[in-house]
């Protein structure tokens, strides 16, 4: 895992670290999954502790995983407190695995299939649906923004949520819901086999070691097609620059795949322009990874 830089420990609660039993003051910051750790020495190991948005599907999580087996994959166990949660005041304990996200699209998309395949038959959570109720919760913008993607309009949608967030029109959301908008003229109905229970944010939450197996961290669930999941990846990588654009033409044999990653970069589009904690400096990528999954869905119609 990467360390981050920068940021105070000093608001990670003295309760919380009592509470997962650390045993020292020292906690230093790491990434973890798409947001922050703090990764703190316990008696039974190196933990890392992090600020959960939503306690039910953080415990959902974290029993998923102390039961997912994938024959070459290691997954992050969780950490139940001192007297057995598995959160506590809004924070979460895993046991820290090496490595980190990497730039390798094409291994993590094979992955995608295997974890998938793994996850089939689990427990699903409640909360995999569009909410309908207002004010909006963080949580809620995931929502919101994958229905859009799937059978809404953005503009329509989308743009509600920004005020209620109380996020005007900054130009880099603006941008954002303006590229989601633009790629919806090329949505079609799709004939897919029934949904399942599916990984959404693997190119962040797969972590690769060279001297071990790769690591899954958490399990962020969506109700989709496998190849969504697939297609997550790829214009995660486009939009960060990991990956050629080559990777949409190699990948092409996995179902309904063209609307599967235009469905998905106007999933990561909506994210943008909703989310409060959206950086100017990441439009630039996105905006990119619009243009060539418009190019490519648009050679695929």
């Amino acid at each position: 895992m990467g360390t981050v830089v920068d940021v105070n420990d000093g608001s990670l609660p003295e309760h919380v670290r009592g509470a997962f039993g650390a045993t020292d003051d020292r906690a230093v910051p790491v990434v973890a999954g798409s947001g922050t750790g703090w990764l703190v020495t316990t008696p039974g190991g190196a933990v890392v502790l992090r600020p959960v948005a939503d306690t039910a599907l953080a415990t959902w999580s974290a029993k998923i995983r102390e039961q997912l087996n994938v024959t070459g994959l290691r997954v992050a166990s969780a950490v139940r407190s001192r007297d057995g949660r598995h959160v506590v005041s809004g924070w979460r304990a895993d046991r820290a695995v090496p490595g980190r996200p990497e730039a390798r699209a094409d291994e993590t998309i094979a992955w995608s299939a295997r974890i998938n395949a793994a996850l089939a038959d689990v427990e699903r959570p409640r909360v995999v649906r569009r909410p309908s109720t207002r004010p909006w919760v963080e949580t809620d913008l995931f929502g919101f923004a994958e229905a859009a993607a799937w059978d809404g309009d953005p503009e329509r949608d989308l743009a509600p949520g920004m005020e209620d967030r109380g996020t005007p029109f900054a130009t880099h959301r603006a941008a954002a819901l303006l590229g989601a908008t633009g790629l919806i003229r090329h949505r079609r109905p799709v004939e897919t086999t029934a949904s399942g229970l599916v990984h959404g944010d693997l190119a962040r939450g797969l972590l690769f070691d060279a001297s071990a197996e790769p690591a899954l961290t958490d399990i962020v669930p969506y109700l989709r097609p496998a190849s969504w999941s697939a297609a997550l990846v790829a214009v995660d990588h486009l939009s960060w620059g990991t990956v050629d654009v080559g990777v949409l033409g190699r990948w092409t044999h996995l179902e309904e795949w063209p609307q599967m990653v235009l469905r998905a970069a106007v999933f990561r589009l909506a994210v943008h322009a909703l989310h409060p904690g959206s950086r100017p400096a990441a439009m630039d990528g996105l905006q990119a990874m619009a243009r060539q999954v418009g190019e490519f869905v648009g050679g695929n119609a």
